[in-house]
């Protein structure tokens, strides 16, 4: 019964926080548990599924979840047991992470910063003679578009006049940041 339990916490993870459409309940019937009748599954399946969006949508850790399925347990009801619940606790220990990531992946709707570099060169050539020997700061941002995989690459030159505006905002930013947290 615990094997069969995961399999169905599988399955609805699967379709509810992972988009596969093909993993139906009429599937994970026929799959899962063929010799139930189908009103019995349709409650077992609903149970699991209102359980396992609680924890998402709760964002539960493993001891939350497991105060929280021991109040459902004791409720006494045929579709949701001890074994159900040690399923489910087996379950959120392994997937817990894989499925909180991809739905904050899911809900990320524009680029982000996937990757910070840097290096300061010396101009060796120039027109001028006073910009001879002048530090020069060179960054690269590589940005990840959340719709496609390639990263686009952003490539700066700044010299110290440049850097220490820059530097200057990422502080007032990181003020603000700091500001909302506390």
């Amino acid at each position: 019964a615990d094997r069969l339990y995961h399999g169905l916490l599988n399955g609805l993870s699967r379709r509810l926080f992972f988009g596969e459409t093909t993993v139906t309940n009429e599937y994970l019937k026929a799959e899962i548990y063929p010799d139930l009748p189908d009103e019995n599954f349709a409650q077992l399946c609903g149970t699991a599924q209102k359980l396992l969006s609680n924890a998402v949508s709760n964002d539960m850790d493993f001891a939350k979840l497991e105060r929280f399925l021991g109040a459902q347990v004791s409720k006494k009801s045929e579709f949701f047991t001890e074994d159900h619940a040690k399923a489910l606790l087996k379950f959120w220990k392994s997937q817990r992470t894989k499925i909180m990531e991809h739905l904050a992946e899911q809900s990320c709707w524009r680029s982000k910063l996937a990757e910070v570099s840097w290096r300061v060169d010396v101009k060796a050539k120039s027109r001028h003679l006073d910009e001879l020997n002048t530090p020069l700061g060179l960054l690269e941002l590589k940005i990840q578009p959340q719709t496609t995989k390639a990263a686009e690459v952003v490539r700066l030159e700044m010299e110290r006049p440049a850097l220490d505006a820059l530097l200057a905002q990422v502080a007032e930013i990181e003020a603000q940041l700091k500001a909302f947290s506390n």
